[in-house]
């Protein structure tokens, strides 16, 4: 197994990554920059070159990879003016030398001008290329990409998509096991762009990110639990019937995540099993609460970034803090936990997946993950009953205009 784990820039993170021997790589970037990436500004630690440059090193005398991020869903035309141009290619330039192994891309330009300008650094498509069929891949594979992480929310449960794809390219594949995001996302190109946009370096918006697509995912889980299981994540157990069809890179997230969480989750990944709560692994994180130990410092630029009544009234601001705060759970053990998924209680379950034409069948009519969530998911009723009050009232200002007018 081949693991690539977020990196946090959280001081000795390294050093505990390196204790398990599958971590051949890690992947990160500046909190902003002038191409962007795939999480806000405001959810990550702020960092600068230099500190990039010391991580890189100290990754290499572990003998792990360094994996740079440039993974935007779009480049808002700055590839298209001579001022844009010189500010790519800087930044590439400056990749570049810091001794990064490798960089993360969405849009072919940007592979193609890496392989150009750059050949010394493999190139990774990422989730955000939303590579879901063979065509597609091999597409990407001409144009030169070194590894293809296809799409998640396409692929992770269909295996008939994921054998056509592995037929089609050479190349290396790449599966995200632990994402929360639901299959047949209508939020998820939305989402995509609205995260590129918010870390992009001369932002309007200046790295705000009022993170609507996010309030709709969360609720409809809390909705209907059935959607915990319908989430497109990949347990610890299962990575061995991803291997037999042909894949070996497996990618770990978020770039939020506190430093202990993030090396539970390599942990039970390598070890092939975990007892306990499946939602430790796979739910969402960012560290914009004291419970994920976030620094002072880091909640005063938390609502530097945030609080702009000139863009967004301060009631639904804070409103949208306290929904946030709720939804993003930080105790996972039995007794306490606001949403506790048995994960042995999964044992088996992929397997009935496979059975199942998901791609045909009508959700309603099938019942196989309804069966499997009524068994299996525990939600505390009042923690539901207040998270889902608080992203009601967020959803009618949306829609009313109310946030804003």
């Amino acid at each position: 197994m081949n693991l690539s784990v977020a990196f946090t820039f959280e001081p000795g993170i390294i050093d505990r990554l390196a204790q398990f021997p599958d971590v051949k790589e890690i992947y990160g970037k500046l909190d902003r920059d002038c191409i962007g990436g795939g999480r806000a500004t405001f959810t990550l630690r702020r960092t600068s070159l230099s500190r990039l440059d010391e991580s890189i090193k100290n990754a290499h005398a572990h003998g792990i990879r360094f994996n740079y991020l440039i993974n935007a869903a779009n480049l808002a035309g700055l590839e298209q003016t001579r001022s844009g141009q010189r500010k790519i290619r800087a930044l590439l330039d400056r990749i570049d030398e810091s001794g990064a192994d490798c960089v993360t891309v969405s849009t072919p330009y940007l592979l193609r001008l890496v392989k150009n300008a750059h050949p010394r650094l493999k190139t990774r498509v990422g989730v955000f290329a939303v590579v879901d069929g063979p065509g597609k891949a091999s597409r990407w594979e001409d144009l030169g990409a070194d590894t293809i992480c296809v799409s998640a929310i396409a692929c992770n449960r269909n295996f008939n998509r994921l054998d056509a794809i592995r037929r089609a390219v050479r190349c290396n594949l790449e599966l995200l096991v632990n994402a929360s995001c639901l299959p047949g996302c209508a939020y998820e190109l939305t989402h995509m762009n609205m995260l590129s946009q918010s870390s992009r370096t001369g932002d309007r918006l200046g790295g705000f990110c009022l993170d609507y697509c996010f309030l709709d995912c969360s609720a409809r889980r809390l909705t209907d639990p059935v959607n915990f299981i319908k989430a497109v994540w990949i347990r610890p157990e299962d990575i061995g019937k991803y291997e037999e069809i042909g894949y070996n890179w497996f990618k770990i997230v978020e770039r939020s995540c506190p430093g202990d969480l993030l090396i539970r989750r390599v942990k039970a990944y390598t070890q092939r099993s975990f007892d306990g709560n499946l939602y430790e692994l796979v739910a969402p994180v960012a560290q914009i609460k004291r419970e994920f130990g976030v620094s002072r410092l880091q909640q005063i630029r938390i609502a530097a970034i945030m609080i702009k009544p000139w863009l967004v009234k301060m009631g639904p601001l804070l409103l949208m803090k306290r929904y946030s705060e709720s939804a993003l759970v930080d105790t996972f053990d039995k007794e306490g936990a606001p949403v506790y998924i048995d994960n042995r209680a999964l044992d088996g379950f992929l397997d009935g997946i496979r059975s199942h034409d998901c791609e045909s069948l009508e959700c309603a009519t099938c019942g196989y993950c309804r069966a499997v969530a009524e068994r299996v998911v525990t939600v505390e009723p009042h923690y539901r009953e207040k998270t889902l009050a608080l992203a009601a009232r967020l959803d009618e200002g949306l829609v009313s205009g109310e946030h804003w007018l």
